[in-house]
């Protein structure tokens, strides 16, 4: 038996902007992992191709989270005598039978994201000096890359400080997403990557001293 208190009014009680204020915010909530690992994952492969061919040999990497990153993981079970960092515990799981060295920073298990964040992981992160870094990312500010979570910030600030390149791996519908927190300006990212869909309107918001690879 449903019971209505009193006649619903949609403009007297606000319901259109409530409804409408919803939708915005949505932009900002944090998805979980497993929500988002097939949504445009022929693109995200391709990107990770395009990535493992960056990786010099004997190098270190650092692996950061992200559904794009877990794809460049897989990849890497083709390479060997490189010595992978990650601070993403479904990055470790797609390495566990590889043939190269793998360090898992371990830390406090964010479970929406799969990654480890806090004191230990930035720890040992601050004490690597990697070859080259993949770094994933939630949208775009207009001076750089952000993403929805605070506890990942001062992870992700700790691969930039540690890694001689870092390069940005996202597909194009991040373009048109946005983040509470920018963990970088785009003056310190070297490389992105990304896929065909990229408008050229959205290209155009990139500094020029980034080199841009489609794929």
């Amino acid at each position: 038996m449903i019971i209505l208190l009193k006649p619903l009014n949609i403009e007297k009680d606000n319901i259109i902007n409530k409804i409408h204020c919803a939708s915005i915010s949505s932009n900002y909530l944090e998805r979980h992992f497993d929500d988002k690992l097939l949504e445009n994952i022929d693109k995200k492969f391709k990107i990770a191709e395009k990535a493992v061919k960056m990786i010099p040999e004997k190098g270190v990497v650092i692996l950061d989270s992200g559904t794009t990153v877990l794809q460049i993981a897989k990849l890497l079970n083709l390479k060997s005598n490189l010595v992978i960092v990650t601070n993403s515990l479904i990055v470790a799981q797609a390495l566990e039978n590889t043939k190269n060295q793998l360090i898992v920073t371990g830390g406090e298990l964010r479970k929406k994201s799969m990654s480890f964040v806090g004191y230990l992981a930035t720890k040992a992160i601050k004490s690597i000096h990697a070859d080259i870094a993949f770094i994933g990312c939630d949208g775009f500010h207009v001076d750089g890359p952000c993403t929805r979570s605070y506890r990942e910030l001062e992870v992700k600030q700790r691969i930039f400080e540690n890694s001689k390149e870092v390069v940005l791996v996202t597909d194009s519908s991040k373009f048109s997403m946005d983040g509470l927190y920018r963990f970088a300006t785009f003056d310190q990212i070297n490389n992105l990557i990304t896929d065909i869909n990229v408008t050229e309107e959205q290209l155009q918001l990139l500094p020029s001293n980034i080199e841009v690879s489609i794929v």
